[in-house]
């Protein structure tokens, strides 16, 4: 295997006013060898500089890369520098962007960053050639709406296999549970002018539900507020996390921002909400606190999610990444609900590992929490073989017996990644791998999975990412196309358990190579009917023989009985429109029929544009824009959807685009004046039949 081998251009900080105010801590984002200290940029014209991290390495090689936003070609007098490593960790990045300068003569730089901010630590390993980003940071109030116009996308005809009786009934129409009144659109006069906030994204969603109070949990850019202050653009607040509480079944829903830690103004999304058994709410997400220093938060409510508790510190953690919580009964004091809540952890350069899976626990109800390393993985020389970089933990506990369950995905230097799970059975005191015992797997803990998308090039601050796209394909870098309306996709392995009985569901790719063009993707199933010691072999959900070509992102849970298991999904038609779909089995996942999948939006739904373009590709430089500017570029309908049942009902929440808004004149948009989609929350009830 040949030596990988990155060139590093450093992170060059403005020297003079009034960006000025950053560039001590945008030093710091430099990579340099120990003792040296990265060289200002002598042009600095008001603008924060932002470096591409090169990769040259071989395409089964694991390496690393950060894709950072250039606003314009590097700059002369950068020194370079060059290393081995498998992850690159760069430090603090939350508190170099503190503000933004408003007086860049060249392409501007967005607010995305600091949507990414607990993108401390951009891990990267190389597929067909590219270093692909694990990270997956996404994110975003009163202002003038005079631009503003929203309308809806003309109904497509709902595919409801009308030879065969749907398996649940609908309760009601979509309904938007997000309110549309805290979307807004700031314009500043600037010199020269800047484009507008249109600060509209509510997407990657989370559900939860007790009695007739249900809540959701999501992405948004609505709760950042920007503000001009000398000719700079500062964030005055950033709650990247939002949520809606219904108290009546899902007919009325009032909305609001998860309360940050004491004295920070900032919530980094990644949220998701359970509920224990007495109907309190809990919520965790990513976080920083009142110094800029990143890590995972938890919040609770006792009043049905109307209200909800001042921030708890679960971790600090300056490389957290995507959080997920479980909550379920101690097994032995079952009488308890513990909570549990998993990130992956990006380490530094000179750490011994490069990915951390860790653990937190708290058995009072989220008022305090211990945390810990359950798995560190190194390197292996072998690129076919799972290595050092892992991400998307999704734990679930058995409300039966405590049992915890913990699903992840760890990436190889090849075509298919691995699902991996571990499984504790005393409140996460220790662990052991599950044995899958899959026919052709290098190893009985291996799940094999080619990742679902088409690998494409989201510009300097999106880096290489595999996505669904719509329109017009453009060449973008590294050899890869480009599109303007795109969405990421990732792999979260979604898991549901009862008594014993262990579903797990994932989305994978239709072809052999990753991120190959014109593939499809579909959903397969999973069971253990032994808690998890013995599994059958996978079992598709979905196909690709009909009207859709892809199906992703699922989310899984079991119904009123053990073997009703329903499956939700978005699925992307062959027009490229979107849609949500939902897959039941009443059978134990057995199998899955035409007459076993009905559409679940009432509307199909178009991509936005994520993605313009701010000038051409010239080498390792190209900057792109989301429409949404504090929304990193390609990110759209976000990384999960959701669906839970309680007592005889399902819900489900997710992120759509029906609803248009117009993009406010202005002679520094490249989109002025157009009309396209914007990310909202639906949710739909169901009742089995």
């Amino acid at each position: 295997m040949s030596e990988s081998k990155m060139d590093i251009a450093c992170f060059v900080s403005c020297a003079t006013p009034p960006c000025g105010v950053v560039s001590r801590a945008f030093r710091e984002l430099a990579i340099a060898r120990p003792g040296e200290e990265p060289s200002p940029s002598a042009d600095c014209r008001g603008t924060l500089y932002w470096r591409q991290l090169r990769v040259a390495a071989s395409t089964r090689a694991m390496s690393a890369s950060a894709s950072v936003c250039s606003t314009e070609r590097p700059a002369q007098g950068g020194r370079m520098r060059s290393l081995r490593a498998n992850i690159v960790y760069i430090a603090p990045l939350f508190a170099a962007l503190t503000a933004l300068s408003a007086c860049s003569q060249g392409p501007e730089l967005d607010l995305a960053p600091l949507a990414e901010g607990h993108d401390r630590a951009l891990g990267s390993v190389v597929k067909s050639g590219v270093a692909l980003s694990t990270r997956a940071a996404g994110l975003g109030a009163p202002a003038t709406l005079e631009d503003r116009a929203r309308a809806t996308i003309a109904e497509r005809p709902m595919a409801l296999w009308s030879e065969y009786a749907p398996p649940i009934r609908t309760i009601g129409e979509n309904v938007q549970v997000n309110d549309p009144a805290l979307d807004k659109i700031y314009k500043f006069r600037t010199n020269p002018p800047t484009r507008p906030f249109v600060l509209v994204t509510q997407s990657e969603t989370s559900i939860a539900a007790h009695d007739h109070n249900i809540v959701v949990a999501y992405n948004t850019s609505a709760g950042v507020t920007p503000v001009l202050v000398d000719n700079t653009i500062v964030p005055k607040t950033f709650f990247g996390s939002g949520f809606s509480t219904s108290n009546d079944g899902g007919v009325t829903w009032k909305s609001g921002f998860i309360p940050p830690l004491p004295g920070s103004t900032t919530t980094l999304g990644d949220p998701v909400v359970r509920e224990d058994r007495r109907g309190v709410f809990h919520f965790a997400g990513l976080t920083a606190d009142a110094e800029g220093r990143l890590g995972v938060q938890a919040n609770r409510s006792t009043d049905g999610g109307r209200t909800w508790s001042e921030a708890v510190l679960v971790a600090q953690d300056d490389g957290a990444d995507k959080s997920w919580l479980a909550v379920g009964p101690d097994p032995v004091r079952r009488r308890r609900d513990n909570l549990y809540v998993t990130w992956t952890s990006y380490q530094p350069p000179e750490a011994p590992v490069r990915t951390e899976l860790r653990f937190a626990r708290s058995t009072d109800g989220g008022e305090t929490w211990t945390s810990k390393v359950v798995f560190a993985p190194e390197a292996n020389p072998d690129p076919t073989l799972p290595q050092n970089a892992i991400q998307f933990t999704n734990p679930v506990v058995d409300r039966h017996d405590g049992t915890l369950y913990l699903p992840f995905l760890q990436y190889s230097g090849s075509d298919a990644d691995f699902i991996r799970m571990l499984v504790s059975r005393d409140a996460g005191e220790t662990f052991e791998f599950v044995e899958f015992n899959l026919a052709g797997a290098p190893d009985p803990t291996l799940l094999p999975v080619v990742q679902p998308g088409e690998l494409i090039d989201c510009g300097n601050v999106g880096g290489p990412r595999l996505a669904i796209t719509d329109g017009p394909r453009r060449r973008g870098r590294f050899g890869l196309p480009t599109y303007v309306h795109a969405s990421r996709l990732i792999v979260q392995p979604t898991l549901a358990v009862r008594r014993g009985i262990v579903y797990l569901a994932w989305s994978a790719s239709t072809s052999e190579i990753f991120g190959e063009a014109g593939s499809g993707s579909n959903v397969f199933l999973i069971r253990s009917d032994d808690r998890g010691r013995t599994w059958t072999s996978p079992i598709p959900v979905t196909s690709g023989a009909g009207e859709n070509i892809h199906h992703v992102l699922p989310a899984v849970t079991i119904g009123k009985r053990r073997s009703d298991v329903h499956i939700v999904y978005y699925t992307q038609n062959r027009d490229r429109s979107v849609d949500v779909e939902m897959a039941s089995s009443f059978e134990y996942g057995e199998s899955f029929g035409e007459g076993d999948r009905q559409q679940v939006t009432d509307t199909s739904f178009r991509l936005s544009p994520t993605n313009i373009p701010l000038d051409v590709p010239v080498g390792a430089n190209y900057p792109t824009t989301n429409f949404d500017r504090v929304v990193a570029p390609c990110y759209n309908l976000g990384e999960y959807l959701d669906v839970t049942s309680e007592r005889q009902r399902l819900y489900s929440a997710w992120g759509d685009l029906r609803n248009l808004i117009t993009e406010p004149r202005s002679p520094a948009d490249p989109i002025a004046g157009q009309t396209h989609s914007q990310a909202d929350v639906f949710f739909q009830a169901f009742k089995a039949r």
